[in-house]
């Protein structure tokens, strides 16, 4: 599970690092409270190969979906390829979303009502961390067009173990114009792309609990805090 993220760079800023050629995606606020139907940075290529930056909302909506209730924030790497509702969008619909970090929640009490900690999870080198992800369009009655994406998860390493059994799918850059390829992967890459990332990526602290709310947003909510 993947349910909150941060976005910490202006876009011209996330341009420079991530070496794209094109951008077609509004300016998106600064925000360290990232949340599911709101718009996400993500990065894909056209049949030039060229990486292009675009802006597609937080949650996947099937091409063939009755409405737009029918979103999925996380695909899981292990049944991607076989759920009819991502397998399409893995053929030739792949992205990477590009971000700064990630919270996850850790209950460390007994029982549902026991109360969540949430945890801040960065790259230990400060820079993006790229996760796997896969997009569809879906078009209402009127024809109004909504793109959406899907963030893929996989097992958690042992940074993440701690915390929960799943993280986001992160790629090392040098796989990232692999994936972004509008055209089927080789037999045999989804099962060593979408693996635990390596030991030593991520780092990790406790916060505080303004960040359950989506309401909240700020630089604060990253802070660490003594438990």
């Amino acid at each position: 599970m993947c349910g909150r993220t941060t976005n910490t760079l202006p876009r011209d800023e996330l341009v420079a690092s991530l070496g794209v050629a094109e951008v077609d995606a509004p300016e998106l606020p600064i925000s360290w409270n990232v949340a599911p139907s709101q718009p996400v940075y993500v990065m894909g290529a056209g049949p030039d190969k060229a990486r292009k930056l675009k802006a597609l909302r937080w949650g996947l909506v099937p091409h063939w979906a009755k409405d737009a209730r029918s979103a999925y924030i996380n695909a899981r790497a292990e049944t991607i390829a076989d759920k009819p509702v991502f397998r399409g969008c893995l053929a030739s619909k792949r992205v990477i979303v590009p971000l700064s970090g990630f919270y996850e929640w850790r209950r460390p009490g007994l029982g549902e009502k026991a109360p969540r900690q949430p945890f801040y999870f960065q790259s230990a080198h400060r820079s993006l961390l790229g996760v796997a992800a896969i997009w569809d369009l879906w078009r209402d009655a009127e024809g109004h067009k909504l793109r959406s994406v899907a963030l893929v998860t996989t097992e958690a390493n042992s940074t993440m173990q701690p915390v929960h059994g799943r993280m986001p799918a992160l790629l090392p850059p040098e796989a990232w114009d692999e994936w972004i390829r509008p055209a089927p992967l080789a037999p045999g890459r989804l099962e060593r792309l979408l693996v635990p990332a390596p030991e030593g990526l991520l780092e990790c602290w406790e916060v505080g609990p303004r960040v359950n709310s989506v309401k909240n947003d700020g630089a604060d909510l990253v802070e660490p805090v003594a438990l």
